[in-house]
């Protein structure tokens, strides 16, 4: 199994285009300080974007979005306390053409949401750093005990979020994603990564990746983690790999226009 990982690696490689992949890579190896920098400590910043890329939506349109700040315009530069105040009708109202490849209004309720717990939050200033130190999950992977101890510890987090009811982050992909994008050793095992899982052999072939089980994504993601262990790389790595893999709009810049998608 980790010789067909090895061989993924290996296929992107040989057709990256470089420096490019080789600077994103080292970017992924260091997230938790670059997300930290690039989102300016603004924890509600990052689950918006997040929110922005879920369920399907375009990825290469959403980055537009988020890249020329028309999601900093519109939720005013996402001041936790004056997103908590807004009204979702109101900005669909005013702003929904803008931010339209989102692909669904109710996201924009969701970030409100988001904001809401986070403004009702026993810290005052709740921030990517104030979050990532609540938990006592493993920054790093370098035995198996932080492996054991990551599964504990998001479980803790997970059920926290699900009594809050916290808009998305309630659901385990988006949760996952929430902590790659932090930092946390782990990858997001959504439709394309479970496809390419399927095509390397973590899982078995089906219709519909999106009906695959929570213990079949907490197993593909289990398993990269020990493969990146035992290989000295990062999960975050590894899951742009799949992400190139499996052909995501974004992530084909990262390879020739000759390369052909894996699944």
């Amino acid at each position: 199994m980790y010789q067909q990982l090895d061989a993924l690696r290996t296929r992107i490689d040989l057709q990256a285009v470089q420096p490019l992949l080789s600077r994103e890579i080292q970017s992924r190896a260091n997230r938790y300080a670059e997300t930290v920098a690039r989102e300016k400590n603004n924890l509600l910043r990052v689950m918006a974007s997040l929110i922005a890329y879920s369920n399907n939506a375009p990825s290469d349109a959403v980055a537009t979005i988020l890249e020329n700040g028309v999601f900093e315009r519109v939720f005013f530069h996402f001041d936790i306390r004056t997103v908590a105040r807004m009204n979702s009708e109101w900005i669909i109202e005013n702003n929904w053409s803008a931010i339209r490849d989102i692909r669904f209004k109710k996201k924009v309720g969701a970030i409100i949401g988001c904001a809401k717990l986070l403004a009702a939050n026993r810290n005052n200033n709740p921030t990517i750093e104030t979050f990532f130190d609540s938990y006592n999950l493993p920054k790093e992977i370098g035995s198996k005990d932080d492996l054991d101890r990551f599964w504990q510890q998001y479980d803790f987090l997970l059920a926290g979020f699900i009594v809050r009811d916290m808009p998305y982050f309630k659901n385990d992909t988006a949760l996952l994603h929430l902590l790659l994008y932090l930092g946390f050793p782990c990858i997001k095992p959504d439709l394309i990564v479970m496809k390419v899982a399927a095509a390397v052999g973590l899982i078995d072939s089906r219709k519909d990746y999106n009906l695959c089980s929570l213990k079949e994504r907490k197993s593909v993601v289990r398993t990269v983690q020990e493969y990146c262990l035992s290989r000295n790389i990062k999960p975050a790595v590894m899951d742009l790999y799949f992400l190139i893999f499996g052909g995501q709009n974004y992530a084909r810049r990262f390879v020739t226009d000759g390369y052909v998608p894996g699944c």
